[in-house]
């Protein structure tokens, strides 16, 4: 099954923000915007969509308090203001085209999944079958 648009980075304005390097950790291997908010339980590409919605202030000050969330930072992690400053500049401006629309998120993660009422009229038939075969 093929990726949705939104999640295949080849596509997506937000690219270029996602794969950026933050600061390269311990092991020597970068660590980049998606994986960082992918530690912190973020959406990646809702996040990213979010902030290039924002005044680039107001999203690099965003960024910052996320960043400083990360745990295990070196000593010579450059300052999560500055590293802000730098990602938010790689944001499309104005918001994203591929960003993320609530209604459309909703509805993809109810694809596939039995509906409350199958799920409902399924239980009650197997209620009636096991009462008729437990009176027999």
């Amino acid at each position: 099954m093929p990726l949705r648009p939104e999640y295949t980075l080849h596509q997506s304005d937000l690219a270029e923000f996602l794969s950026a390097p933050l600061w390269e950790e311990k092991n020597g291997s970068p660590l980049s915007v998606l994986s960082a908010l992918a530690r912190l339980d973020i959406d990646p590409w809702a996040e990213a969509a979010r902030l290039a919605t924002l005044p680039r202030d107001a999203a690099a000050s965003a960024l910052a308090v996320i960043l400083r969330r990360l745990p295990e930072q070196q000593p010579e992690t450059p300052d999560t203001v500055t590293t802000a400053d730098r990602l938010v500049r790689l944001l499309p401006v104005g918001g994203s085209a591929t960003a993320i629309n609530s209604a459309t998120a909703g509805r993809s993660r109810r694809t596939g999944s039995i509906g409350p009422w199958l799920l409902l009229v399924l239980t009650a038939m197997l209620v009636a079958w096991a009462m008729n075969g437990f009176w027999s």
